[in-house]
């Protein structure tokens, strides 16, 4: 149990990590083709640049000048017209198919970038939000901003130099989780237990089960605690289910996976292959238990609201 809440911990600080890290040092973008507006190129210099990230553009001297040299080059990115007759596919009449003729000549000189599964407008808007946001971050990173005078540019700067300190991240590897296992371990009984579990969903961390706050479906007027099913480590439950050849391949690579992480934490190797073995063991009970896909789409059935005195009484 306590291998199984570690190994949780661990998979949700990296998946975190891992976000932070993509979203604060993006990489460069396939170019559309033809005329079809581009994500703007506000976070990438003329020339490569060796370190990884490139620095931020050297005409910026302070946060007024930032901000306006992100507006300018927002500007210039979407100067495009609302309505742009040449993304319209004009041999197809708008009758016989309204979508073809009023997006085929986008269509046709578009190239999905290889690293997206779709593009589209919204997807080109993202990426220039992305690009204008480094921007700001390098430039609070680089200025290390008076907490006193600056204290938002500060937070954004400290944070943001966190998350790309990557030196610093390896060389500390898990000591920033010491106190969370030292918690962990020290679980005696099924009460210790409830309590790390609490305690871990308070940090975003959904052990065994997903918690948030969401709209009653029988009451708009309403925003109540919602408890849903969770805890597994793979995607859903038909992953630790279905019994074909390459579903059984895939648990085989999830406990090689879960034994990798478990021996970064410092269990001996055959130690931690059983620990996994354990841990698939355990999610799959989870796993059967849950509700299929098809059973999550009944609103009826998902919806069963209840007290607190109720909930207690689980």
């Amino acid at each position: 149990m306590n291998k199984l809440i570690k190994s949780l911990v661990v998979a949700a600080g990296t998946l975190r990590l891992a976000a932070s890290l993509s979203a604060q040092s993006e990489p460069q973008k396939a170019p559309l083709l033809g005329t079809s507006p581009s994500p703007a190129n506000v976070n990438r210099p003329d020339q490569p640049h060796a370190g990884g990230n490139p620095p931020p553009p050297s005409d910026v001297t302070n946060h007024a000048s930032a901000g306006e040299e992100t507006v300018a080059k927002t500007d210039e990115a979407t100067s495009t017209k609302p309505i742009d007759s040449s993304n319209f596919d004009e041999s197809i009449k708008p009758q016989d198919d309204f979508f073809s003729y009023s997006n085929g000549g986008w269509i046709k000189r578009t190239e999905i970038p290889p690293e997206f599964s779709r593009w589209g407008s919204f997807n080109e808007l993202i990426e220039h939000n992305n690009d204008a946001l480094h921007i700001i971050a390098e430039k609070a990173a680089k200025d290390a901003a008076d907490a006193k005078t600056s204290p938002t540019e500060q937070k954004v700067g400290d944070y943001y130099g966190s998350g790309m300190d990557e030196k610093t991240i390896s060389a500390d590897g898990t000591k920033a989780l010491a106190e969370e296992f030292k918690r962990i371990d020290a679980i005696k009984d099924r009460g210790d237990v409830l309590k790390v579990i609490a305690h871990l969903h308070t940090m975003g961390v959904g052990v065994f089960f997903n918690f948030g706050a969401g709209q009653d479906d029988k009451d708009s007027t309403r925003e109540i605690g919602q408890a849903v099913q969770g805890g597994l480590g793979m995607p859903d439950r038909d992953y630790y289910t279905k019994t074909d050849d390459a579903s059984k391949k895939i648990r085989d690579q999830y406990v090689d996976h879960v034994t990798k992480m478990l021996t970064l934490l410092g269990d001996p190797a055959a130690k931690a292959g059983d620990e996994a073995k354990k841990i698939l063991a355990f999610e799959t009970t989870l796993a059967q238990a849950s509700r299929t896909k098809v059973e999550l789409r009944d609103p009826q059935k998902n919806y069963n609201k209840m007290s607190e005195k109720e909930l207690q009484a689980l």
